[in-house]
C-alpha cells in the first residue's frame, strides 16, 4: 500500500478561479461554474463530446495536483490538464495526461494527476489551467468538479497496515408477506476510509491542522488513499480525532474519512 496523499480544504484554488468553455459548446443548463463549487453531483457540461475549461487566477497560481472526483468520461479517453503562462494552447508548458480509470460497475472512479511529477512544472505556478478532452467521449462531455490543490501533502507515516475501505450501495428493501424482497437501488455508492495511524509529534500536529482547515467534518478535501493506485476522491472527516500519547514523540489515533456523495451516475 503506497502513501496517503490529502489536502487542506484551502489548498483547492480551482473555486478562486474564472472559468469558462474554451472549446466545444456550453450546455446552458449546467454552466462552467459547476465545475468548480466543490459539489461533484452538480456538473458542468458540453453539449458536444470533446471540449475543453480554462480556469483562469489572473496571476500565476501554484498547482501540485488535481482531481477529478466525479465524471462521464469513457475509460481510456485522452483527457490533458495544461497549464500556461497564457491562453494560448498550442505548445502549453504543462501538457499531461490524466488516466480515465475503467468504470467500478456503473460508477465511474475518480482519477488523479501529479503536477509536479510533469515536464514543465513550476512551484511559481501559472495563470492558466485547462483541462481538455482530446478524444471523443461516448455521450456529451459532462464533468462533476474540477479540484486544483496548490500544496500536495503526504500522510506520514502512513496509516498502519489494516486499514479499512468500506463502501455501501445506498438502496431500500421491502420484504412482502411472502417474502419477496423488493428492493430499490438509489445508484449512489459511498465509500470510507479508515485506520490507525502510530505518529510523532510533528505527524500528529499536521493531522490536527488538516482537521481544522476542514472544520473538522464540514468541509470537503482531496484525498488519494494509496499513491500507487489511480482513485481518488473528495472526501470529509467522518467525525473528531482522539489521540493516544503514548510516550515522547509517540501517538496513537484512529482517522475516519468518507467520501463525499457524488450523486447519480451523469
Amino acid at each position: 500500500m503506497g502513501r496517503a496523499i490529502y489536502s487542506h480544504y484551502e489548498d483547492n484554488v480551482a473555486p478562486n478561479a474564472t472559468v469558462t468553455v474554451n472549446t466545444g459548446t456550453e450546455d446552458p443548463d449546467y454552466l462552467a461554474a459547476n465545475l468548480v463549487d466543490q459539489n461533484p453531483a452538480k456538473p458542468a457540461q458540453l453539449t458536444t463530446t470533446t471540449g475543453s475549461w480554462v480556469l483562469d487566477w489572473g496571476t500565476a497560481q501554484r498547482v501540485d495536483w488535481v482531481l477529478l472526483p466525479m465524471h462521464n468520461l469513457t475509460a481510456g479517453l485522452e483527457v490533458r490538464v495544461q497549464q500556461n503562462a497564457t491562453s494560448s494552447w498550442g505548445s502549453p508548458t504543462v501538457n499531461a495526461q490524466i488516466v480515465i480509470p475503467a468504470y467500478a460497475g456503473d460508477r465511474p472512479v475518480g482519477s488523479w494527476l501529479d503536477l509536479t511529477a510533469q515536464a514543465g512544472y513550476s512551484t511559481g505556478g501559472f495563470r492558466y489551467l485547462r483541462l481538455v478532452v482530446v478524444g471523443v467521449n461516448a455521450a456529451a462531455v459532462k464533468v462533476g468538479e474540477l479540484a486544483a490543490y496548490s500544496t500536495k501533502r503526504v500522510l506520514n507515516p502512513n496509516v498502519s497496515w489494516g486499514a479499512r475501505m468500506p463502501m455501501a450501495r445506498l438502496a431500500t428493501s421491502n420484504v412482502t408477506d411472502g417474502g419477496v424482497d423488493l428492493a430499490f437501488d438509489f445508484g449512489v455508492t459511498i465509500q470510507q476510509f479508515s485506520g490507525e495511524l502510530d505518529t510523532t509529534d510533528a505527524g500528529l500536529a499536521a493531522v490536527k491542522s488538516w482537521w481544522h482547515s476542514c472544520r473538522g467534518q464540514v468541509r470537503p478535501f482531496g484525498l488519494v488513499p494509496d499513491e500507487d493506485v489511480n482513485e481518488a476522491w473528495l472526501a470529509k472527516w467522518a467525525g473528531g480525532i482522539d489521540p493516544t500519547l503514548v510516550i515522547n514523540d509517540r501517538n496513537q489515533m484512529q482517522i475516519q474519512l468518507k467520501e463525499v456523495s457524488r450523486g447519480l451516475a451523469l
